[in-house]
């Protein structure tokens, strides 16, 4: 697996998300940019990334994942 393909894994179900990911062997971290994430904290927020890699942490594919989860408004703050 790579960046891609996580990307690829998870853009079904974040069809109107903002998706980047990146790779370094099997550690990987993603940002998701999406309104879905209005009002939902952050964990909730993370166990929704979670549910969908949960199979590829399991095989060993994906060994560890940073998920930044935000909404369009954080994500503008963030980028100041």
């Amino acid at each position: 697996m790579n960046a891609d393909d996580l990307i690829e894994l998870l853009q079904p179900h974040f069809p109107k998300a903002e998706i980047q990911a990146v790779n370094q062997g099997n550690k990987f971290e993603v940002l998701i940019v999406d309104a879905g994430f209005e009002g939902k904290r952050l964990v909730q927020r993370q166990q929704a990334v979670y549910a969908i890699v949960n199979p590829h942490i399991q095989s060993g594919a994906m060994h560890a994942l940073t998920i930044h989860a935000l909404t369009p408004d954080e994500y503008q703050v963030k980028q100041g």
